[in-house]
């Protein structure tokens, strides 16, 4: 890795258009992944990949979102550069690609990722985190599955059908001068609960991080009650934090993701 940069009758029928479109769900699932010693590739980028001209699996929320994802060649490795978010838009936006694995068969989640030590100082004063995140869509856990009528078309702003969703965000609050800004690292579940995962400590943006999750463990301790065994990671995505970044032209890189993947 590089080491630099209702009625009844209403009930009735929505039962019945649920098991349809749950049907037809059924019929289309994403290709499997490609699994070499146990581990399976889901962003790598691949040479060729093109965040421009997305088409399934892969896909983008806001579905219209101007594309803030390069990716680039740093000594010989692929990794995805991930710019500020332009003025017209509130964040970079996500992209992520569709899959479908049992969460108790490849529990862990690796990835390397890398911030922009620029990114923390000055700027807009919002009070945001500034940095990266990882996000992990998840399907059939929740009791009430598939009776989550707003979720069986996909979930908000073009992401894929789920139950659950995590946010692994990575980054800090900016200061006048970067070098006084920590940065930690937090799971954040779609419902706003928050758990620390690495507490704030200064100097970890300018270096690569690898991190490993067990987001099995992860998933039970926000969703206790879920049935695990029936759980299936339905996506995994990437983008940036809503702090802003200084504005520069051209746009301010939070940072890089490699190598998103998950192993037995």
């Amino acid at each position: 890795m590089p080491t630099t940069p209702k009625k009844k009758s209403s009930v009735a029928g929505l039962a019945l258009l649920a098991a349809v479109a749950l049907g037809a769900c059924a019929d289309t699932p994403p290709p499997a992944l490609a699994t070499v010693g146990g581990r399976a590739i889901v962003l790598g980028p691949e040479p060729g990949f093109d965040p421009t001209r997305l088409a399934p699996p892969w896909w983008r929320s806001p579905q219209h979102a101007t594309n803030r994802f390069v990716p680039v060649d740093l000594e010989g490795r692929l990794v995805m550069r991930v710019d500020a978010a332009s003025p017209n838009q509130s964040s970079t936006g996500t992209i992520g690609r569709q899959i479908d694995i049992p969460i108790l068969s490849m529990p862990y989640l690796h990835w390397a990722w890398y911030l922009e030590p620029g990114l923390f100082a000055g700027g807009a004063g919002d009070g945001l985190d500034r940095g990266l995140r990882i996000t992990v869509g998840f399907y059939g856990g929740h009791p009430r599955s598939p009776q989550i009528t707003d979720r069986w078309f996909g979930g908000p702003d073009g992401m894929p059908a789920h139950d659950r969703r995590l946010d692994i965000a990575f980054g800090g609050i900016a200061q006048a001068y970067g070098e006084n800004a920590a940065q930690h690292l937090t799971a954040i579940s779609d419902q706003g609960v928050r758990q620390e995962l690495r507490p704030p400590a200064f100097g970890q943006s300018g270096e690569w991080k690898l991190e490993a999750l067990d987001i099995a463990r992860l998933y039970g301790t926000f969703w206790p009650r879920d049935r695990l065994e029936r759980v299936r990671i339905v996506f995994l995505g990437v983008g940036g934090l809503p702090g802003r970044a200084p504005v520069t032209t051209p746009p301010h890189p939070l940072g890089y993701v490699a190598e998103l993947s998950l192993t037995r």
